[in-house]
């Protein structure tokens, strides 16, 4: 409970003040709940008892201050004083219950809301390394149901832990201020549940740790299972995607029913324990009426208070079960706000220059017991127009990521206008860069808004330009709503050429002094594809431009050309240069064009 405050107290203590007037609020709840039964006991003594014929009992009741100075024999007075305390009390409950849940809960969901912002946060600014410790799965529970199960301890558990322990503490005063002896069996019983609970405290814990790692292994397939919908319905794998959803839900729901089976044999031990309670204080209550040791008002009174011990055993029961469900939420939740992410932490806050040069020098990453890059070096000076070829799994991508600081280099040193690339500001760093990745992500969303990413607010004007240079008018245009038209999460109800002409577009919009375009013609034809690169050359002026592609013609223009193979530059020069080399380059070129000409 320590760490849990010690983490969560920053985001309620501007909250306190509220939070504190909530409590007070339960508590003068709880005081009123427990003062009732003093007043219908002196309801039954002094008005009830003596119209039946009976005569009023004396009692010891603290309230008894209400009749003070009213004669015994004046039933009509002492009724409306005490029917009055009784409906003046029933007022102030609602303005107490009104307080206690709408403030608390009022105040509270900005502190949700802020953690779940800080979640979200960390998750989009968080490096691969740090990411990679976490599944889909993990990551969705800890940025939607973790921070409302951290509130909860706030305005559940903690209110109605303190208001279920003094209903307990004040209900055995009254009782043991009613009759001594009426005091013992709640104290063993209110033990005897104690001690259940800490026996079972341990299962319980356990319980919902499976519970998180089976939701969040749940929550990664189904995820996989609809953004792989396309791929898994062109290979027929439905069956078996099927089957690991089933499996997948059958060990959460397995973990379900152990949970009831854990919940439902507590629930039976402090029940017994309960009913035994109740039944043995009710025989004892009878005895001591029968022995004229308590009056008729005051069995009334005992009833209620057993009434309000039981509820409130029950209370603090569920209470301490949904505790340890929110306590298990808490620790996911700040176990990743609080994890340190080692490469983010590298990075400075010096501002890059809007016209950077960039230059590896004897870059290596690793990978296994081998190399993803291997030896690089290279000078990309601003403006410069790169090339980069090589056979899948080469490290094209890698290359392109290592210079925007998206990975990290094992070896060598990566750097701007000749300052290494940890001395920047990661964010403005990122800002130097027009990345259209070989894996397009759009979002459900309209195609104008999924290409004005970088600035939702631009005029209309610049989206309809991004969007004829990447040849996205082809198709957009021919939609009834034209730009405006919606389409699905990843970019379904599209075709892969119309997905990649949109990250394009989303690139060239915002207009960065470096365009990196990895691998993002794939699945164009080769028209469109020559006429996208066309605008692309033409568009970027003086700027850097990277671009990544398996065909040899797209880089005719380039200032150089890389052409990878294990991770090592085995070829590079001009186009003249490499074709007169007659390497790998130059031998797929020839292939590619000769394709070119027979399909002519």
């Amino acid at each position: 409970m320590k760490e849990f405050f010690r983490n969560s107290f920053p985001y309620f203590k501007r909250h306190l003040p509220a939070l504190i007037f909530s409590m007070v609020c339960g508590i003068g709840l709880t005081l009123l709940t427990l003062i009732t039964p003093q007043i219908v006991s002196l309801l039954v003594d002094r008005v009830l008892t003596p119209l039946l014929g009976g005569e009023a009992a004396a009692s010891n009741s603290p309230f008894l201050f209400l009749l003070s100075g009213i004669e015994g024999d004046a039933y009509t007075k002492i009724f409306f004083v005490l029917a009055g305390t009784l409906l003046a009390g029933a007022v102030l409950v609602f303005l107490f219950s009104y307080g206690k849940w709408y403030v608390g809960h009022l105040v509270t969901l900005k502190a949700e809301g802020k953690l779940r912002a800080d979640a979200i946060r960390k998750i989009g600014g968080a490096s691969a390394p740090l990411l990679s410790k976490y599944s889909s799965g993990d990551l969705i529970l800890i940025a939607t149901r973790d921070p409302s199960n951290v509130r909860d301890v706030y305005v559940h558990n903690a209110q109605f832990l303190l208001n279920g322990i003094l209903s307990a503490l004040i209900a055995s005063v009254f009782l043991g201020q009613i009759h001594y002896t009426l005091l013992f069996l709640p104290l063993a019983g209110g033990a005897a549940c104690a001690v259940i609970v800490f026996l079972f405290n341990g299962r319980a814990k356990r319980y919902y740790d499976d519970v998180w790692k089976r939701s969040s292994r749940l929550n990664t397939t189904v995820q996989e299972s609809v953004y792989g919908a396309r791929t898994v319905g062109s290979f027929a794998r439905e069956r078996e995607r099927r089957a690991l959803f089933d499996g997948d839900n059958r060990a959460l729901l397995k973990t379900h029913f152990g949970g009831v089976g854990l919940f439902a044999k507590r629930s039976l031990s402090t029940q017994i324990v309960r009913v035994f309670v109740f039944c043995g204080e009710l025989a004892l209550a009878v005895y001591l009426g029968l022995s004229h040791a308590i009056t008729a008002g005051e069995f009334t009174a005992v009833m209620g208070y057993m009434g309000t011990l039981i509820w409130q055993l029950t209370s603090v029961l569920i209470n301490i079960n949904n505790m340890q469900r929110n306590l298990v939420s808490a620790r996911r939740l700040f176990g990743f706000l609080n994890d340190s992410d080692e490469v983010a932490a590298k990075y400075g806050h010096t501002m890059p220059a809007m016209r950077p040069s960039i230059s590896f020098r004897g870059v290596g990453v690793k990978s296994g017991a081998g190399y993803a890059l291997k030896g690089v070096d290279l000078e990309i000076p601003y403006g410069k127009k790169l090339g980069v070829m090589g056979r899948t799994g080469s490290g094209k991508t890698l290359l392109c990521k290592l210079m925007q600081g998206m990975a990290e280099c094992d070896e060598g040193e990566i750097a701007f206008d000749g300052l290494p690339i940890h001395s920047f500001d990661r964010e403005e760093l990122a800002r130097r860069f027009s990345y259209a990745m070989q894996n397009v992500f759009l979002f459900s969303n309209t195609i104008a808004a999924n290409i004005a990413l970088y600035d939702p607010f631009a005029p209309e004007e610049k989206i309809l330009r991004a969007g004829a240079l990447s040849e996205v008018d082809e198709f957009a245009r021919r939609f009834p709503d034209g730009y405006s038209t919606t389409i699905g999460e990843k970019g379904f109800g599209l075709s892969g050429g119309q997905k990649q002409r949109i990250s394009i577009a989303r690139a060239l919009f915002k207009n960065a002094p470096i365009l990196v375009f990895d691998d993002v013609t794939s699945a164009l034809d080769l028209e469109t594809e020559h006429a996208v690169f066309n605008n692309i050359q033409k568009e970027c002026g003086d700027r850097t431009l990277v671009i990544v592609t398996h065909r040899a013609t797209a880089l005719k223009d380039c200032d150089e050309i890389l052409f990878l193979d294990g991770g090592e530059i085995v070829e590079r020069g001009s186009f003249a240069e490499l074709m007169a080399m007659g390497g790998n380059f130059a031998e797929i070129y020839t292939r590619q064009t000769g394709e070119m000409v027979f399909r002519g």
